[in-house]
């Protein structure tokens, strides 16, 4: 697939498996749900999570992203992530609009969640995105 086939298979799908570097060299990988805003790519994630404190010390990461149905093909992002803080969940309401298509049952509720799950958002520019045919 091309540039341009690429970018809009990352646009397209929604699950990925995110990879963090521990404090000694080995990869940690987690599976994420994402959705793109502005050729970012933004996930929703709790300061608690091995993969901020991963990203908070060595923001490199890669992202896997795969199809709904199966493995292949697959497209890999590389960036190096900032971490957005989101005090009152407003950034992490608009990820899951952009990833479900509409609101959650009770968006005070959801929230409220947000702000006690102490939330926030990695954004993981698409600096390098591999295999393309250019």
């Amino acid at each position: 697939m091309n540039h341009q086939e690429a970018l809009s298979f990352i646009e397209t799908n929604k699950n990925g498996v995110l990879n963090t570097l521990m404090k000694d060299g080995r990869p940690h990988a987690a599976p994420i749900v994402y959705a793109v805003s502005g050729g970012v790519i933004e996930i929703s994630s709790c300061w608690t999570r091995v993969k901020t404190k991963n990203l908070k010390r060595d923001p490199r990461a890669s992202l896997c992203i795969l199809p709904g149905n199966g493995w292949y093909p697959y497209i890999t992002v590389e960036g190096r992530c900032e971490l957005l803080e989101d005090p009152d969940g407003r950034k992490n309401l608009g990820l899951y609009r952009r990833i479900t298509g509409g609101d959650p049952d009770d968006v005070t509720e959801y929230l409220a969640a947000m702000k006690t799950e102490g939330r926030h958002i990695i954004s993981l520019p698409m600096d390098r995105i591999y295999p393309t045919r250019d």
